[in-house]
């Protein structure tokens, strides 16, 4: 049986008086009045500087972390989606979905049920996503997303008003920190690319690729990832495939 979501005639509210409370917080308190006002378990808050680069904010929990690193380094899911299409996504029944780019964010994070993606626009052009990730299956009614999508512009309206440094003189977008247990992910995005460029193959491919090799070896990703990109004097790892040694080479070179 579906819980019924609380009511968010209080979100906007809510999330008003994060705003006002504190500069270096801002994201996490963000996070905090999102997931209580909207009865989700999780939340993340990603900025797009460019449509091909993902600042992870902050991130409540390691999985919330996961799941949006997932869809950024595959560039699919509901965060992308609506960043793109700059509208509310709300992707329900997770666990259930068998498509390629969904059965990857539910192997990411297994117990999540539904993911709420709220955009963050200005002017018609994206500049972040704040995504509410369910451990439980809610019913979320059409007014609270449309009341939850308001809460999401007055947080943008707060990131970019409290911070201090931008990214050049005459740019008014905000430049926050990235949220230092995203920065392996950035990491791994780039050793992806660089295989999925080199092998003429998507980048859930190449990420499968950098997933197989670090069972295989026993690394962690982040290690397999950072042997792609880092010069080495060491030899060679062996590639599951013949020709995965000269796209390594190519990459490094």
């Amino acid at each position: 049986m579906l819980e019924e979501a609380p009511e968010t005639t209080s979100i906007v509210h809510d999330v008003s008086v994060a705003a006002a409370v504190g500069r270096g917080t801002l994201p996490r308190r963000l996070c905090t009045a999102f997931t209580q006002g909207m009865g989700a378990q999780r939340a993340a808050l990603s900025l797009l500087p460019s449509l091909d680069h993902w600042q992870l904010l902050h991130a409540t929990d390691e999985s919330a972390l996961l799941g949006e690193a997932v869809q950024f380094t595959l560039a699919d899911g509901p965060s992308i989606n609506a960043a793109l299409e700059m509208r509310p996504v709300l992707m329900s029944r997770l666990q259930d979905r068998h498509s390629s780019a969904d059965s990857h964010l539910a192997g990411e994070v297994p117990d999540v049920h539904q993911v709420l993606a709220l955009p963050m626009n200005e002017r018609r052009t994206p500049i972040g996503v704040m995504s509410l990730y369910y451990t439980q299956r809610a019913r979320v009614a059409p007014s609270q997303i449309a009341q939850a999508q308001c809460a999401a512009e007055v947080a943008l309206d707060a990131l970019l008003r409290w911070r201090q440094v931008h990214a050049s003189a005459g740019s008014q977008r905000p430049v926050w920190q990235t949220d230092v247990r995203a920065a392996r992910w950035h990491r791994i995005h780039q050793a992806a690319g660089c295989v999925a460029a080199c092998e003429g193959c998507s980048k859930a491919e190449a990420l499968a690729w950098l997933q197989a090799v670090s069972a295989r070896d026993g690394l962690s990703l982040l290690e397999v990832a950072d042997g792609l990109l880092q010069p080495r004097t060491e030899p060679e790892l062996e590639l599951p495939r013949q020709d995965s040694r000269a796209a390594e080479t190519v990459c490094r070179a």
